[in-house]
């Protein structure tokens, strides 16, 4: 009797052995997964994320109406490696799309914000207006294409310079570039995929400024509509 309590008992410590080899199995095809990922274009790679993020109870950052612009993603961490490997593969393709239409009016710049795709409002609305200048539907049509299917959070930001407006239609520049933000913001709505809770809005009116307001150069600069790109967020 004693000799087979204490067989019982050694078979019971090499019990760890089970857990031990659940482990290394989980982390092997941890692996494969990554390397496989690796692998994929840009777009399979931002689908898997998500799917792998939506799995672990993770919630993708939602649109809202005013975000923070100093704010790289939800919970402020910054961009991971991937992330900024997916934005820089955009802007190549945005950049490429481009090309073929000469004085844009498009620019675009990686940030901790993410990929910020800038629209000139000199070219694409006429002063004092937000609807979208029918001569630059084609070139939105060209950014459209390239954002559709993408998972990640966007921000449609309105801007303008700091000379105040007089016109009856728009009370001040704060109203001014929410509207134009707007109009962006439901083109895209109207002319892909992309369902209404990736998109935020905002207006910032003069605020936030990229150049001087002392210049005609400059306030053409100020004046601007940008579509940010955001990194996908984990948290």
């Amino acid at each position: 009797m004693e000799s087979e309590e204490g067989g019982g008992g050694h078979d019971s410590s090499e019990r760890w052995l089970v857990s031990y080899a659940d482990f290394i199995t989980l982390l092997f095809a941890l692996f494969v997964l990554m390397y496989a990922m690796s692998m994929q274009s840009t777009e399979h790679v931002n689908r898997a994320w998500t799917a792998m993020a939506t799995g672990l109870g993770i919630r993708p950052h939602k649109g809202g109406s005013r975000p923070e612009m100093g704010e790289t993603a939800r919970g402020g961490s910054a961009m991971s490696e991937l992330a900024r490997r997916s934005l820089t593969d955009l802007r190549q393709d945005l950049a490429k799309a481009m090309s073929r239409y000469k004085n844009s009016g498009v620019t675009m710049q990686l940030t901790d914000r993410g990929l910020v795709v800038s629209l000139s409002a000199a070219r694409f609305f006429k002063s004092g207006d937000a609807e979208i200048a029918p001569s630059q539907l084609p070139v939105l049509d060209a950014v459209a294409k390239q954002l559709n299917g993408r998972v990640n959070p966007f921000e449609v930001d309105g801007f303008t310079d700091s000379v105040p407006i007089h016109d009856g239609h728009y009370r001040d520049n704060w109203e001014l570039s929410a509207a134009r933000a707007a109009s962006v913001l439901r083109y895209l709505l109207a002319h892909t995929w992309l369902p209404a809770d990736q998109l935020a809005l905002a207006g910032y009116g003069p605020n936030h400024p990229v150049a001087e307001n002392a210049t005609e150069a400059g306030r053409s600069l100020n004046r601007r509509v940008e579509i940010v790109v955001r990194p996908l967020a984990t948290q």
